[in-house]
């Protein structure tokens, strides 16, 4: 079936007409948005610590090769550590320490630990619906951290160089409402502006069957005559 084509001036003309529907459904989409990422949805906080791993003991004289060795073998450090971190030895223990309600699982879900850059410095990122007990978690991780390190090799391989403060934790990190609502927005738009055009499309169908039709019946009742002639 052969669909007229619409020019951008005529389109323009048909969403100017319907101007108040587009207006409309982009209210209700912001609006919905809005609503929902400040009353529905449970605000997320999140609170960071960093520990320093240090570097391997240099010899007074060393050559390049051996330099090289040691920095190598102090980031191989910094990877085992970030393991020891995410592990149910440190988790577990924090549970403890501040009599968390939650299984190690639950915990480390909470729990993103990674490498700062490409420093020998670990950010300990936790998220919770809590601030306070957010701060907590991510400053006992870093606590158990350095304990269990100590423990392990014998001395402490690594400091605390940033614990986390309320002050940095009190903001809401999700949702994100501002970006929500400014997304909803512009889908209002567009599911507004596809309507509208699917709308007057499926009219201007309907009317070019509607002519046809008729056509049809005027053909047929043209014949009809002319046999009724004969």
């Amino acid at each position: 079936m052969h669909v007229e084509r619409r020019n951008i001036g005529d389109l323009i003309q048909l969403f100017a007409k319907k101007w108040l529907i587009i207006i409309a459904i982009t209210g209700f989409c912001t609006g919905t948005a809005g609503w929902i990422s400040f009353f529905v949805l449970t605000p997320v906080y999140q609170a960071t610590s960093k520990v320093l791993v240090h570097e391997i003991k240099k010899e007074e004289k060393e050559d390049v090769a051996a330099s090289f060795y040691q920095m190598e073998t102090s980031f191989k450090l910094l990877d085992t550590f970030i393991v020891i971190a995410e592990s149910p030895q440190v988790l577990d223990k924090v549970i403890k320490n501040l009599d968390l309600s939650m299984s190690y699982h639950e915990l480390s879900q909470k729990v993103r630990i990674q490498q700062v850059r490409e420093s020998l410095a670990i950010e300990i990122i936790v998220e919770g619906t809590k601030p306070e007990k957010t701060v907590d978690i991510a400053n006992e991780i870093s606590s158990v951290l350095s304990d269990e390190i100590r423990k392990i090799y014998g001395e402490s391989n690594v400091s605390v160089i940033k614990t986390a403060e309320l002050t940095e934790a009190s903001k809401p990190v999700k949702p994100k409402a501002m970006l929500n609502m400014v997304t909803a927005f512009f889908a209002g738009i567009v599911i507004a502006i596809g309507l509208i055009f699917l709308r007057d499309l499926f009219k201007k169908l309907k009317r070019k069957e509607e002519v046809n039709v008729d056509d049809l019946e005027q053909t047929f009742s043209r014949e009809r005559r002319y046999s009724t002639r004969i």
